[in-house]
């Protein structure tokens, strides 16, 4: 997978600069690496207005932990996803749900805080499959996994809330971005099989939920306006 290969690649890049610094194998988790790669800082999107960092958090892991969980993930429940949505609306979706997620930090966060991870795009992998649930009804499998990953949702979550230095809104975020993406994406291969769902071409709920992605994005935009006092 795309995403997968860039993580791992964006890890060891990080890995040999802190090497060659002096940080041996702990760069990856070192407060100034990680600023320096592109992670999640208010600050610097609001003074700096370095508005790539909403995407290139996605592709930043803070320690090899933290790597081998979010890959893992990925690797199953990316896979199964990309398989019935299409690569290209993977892709969209994937970068579409780490961004909301994202943003989403972004106006609660504190200026100082540095937060990254793949893990804004996994939550969305999450909503996706709870939406999938919604538009098909009467597939098992999509049933089995929908009711899964609102059970892992809500376990990780209820764990977020006990764990320190865990970027919780960052995954609420996801979650929220990744259910609405998730009815307007659908999963068209699905619709050959005869367990189809008989309105997921419902262009109405699309648009419905497209403009609630879109909304979500500038409700917290305007939020970290008033927030923060001055235009990012």
């Amino acid at each position: 997978m795309l995403f997968l290969a860039i993580q791992i690649m964006v890890f060891l890049v990080m890995t040999f600069v802190g090497m060659f610094r002096g940080l041996g194998l702990n760069g990856t988790q070192h407060v100034g690496m990680l600023y320096e790669f592109g992670a999640l800082n208010a600050h610097s999107i609001i003074l700096y207005h370095e508005y790539w960092r909403f995407l290139t958090p996605i592709f930043i892991h803070i320690g090899l932990t933290h790597l081998l969980f979010n890959s893992v993930f990925l690797y199953f429940a990316g896979r199964d996803l990309e398989g019935i949505m299409g690569h290209w609306r993977f892709f969209c979706f994937y970068l579409l749900a780490g961004i909301g997620g994202n943003v989403f930090s972004f106006a609660f966060a504190s200026p100082g805080s540095i937060s990254a991870g793949a893990s804004t795009s996994l939550f969305g992998i999450f909503g996706a499959f709870i939406a999938l649930g919604r538009i098909f009804p009467h597939n098992p499998k999509i049933q089995y996994m929908a009711k899964n990953m609102l059970t892992l949702a809500g376990i990780n979550l209820l764990f977020n809330m006990f764990a320190s230095n865990i970027d919780m809104l960052g995954h609420i975020g996801g979650l929220i971005s990744g259910l609405l993406l998730g009815f307007v994406f659908s999963a068209p291969k699905l619709l050959t099989n005869r367990f189809s769902a008989t309105r997921d071409d419902n262009i109405h709920r699309r648009i419905v939920c497209g403009l609630g992605f879109v909304l979500l994005i500038v409700a917290m935009i305007m939020y970290s306006l008033k927030k923060y006092g001055m235009y990012l």
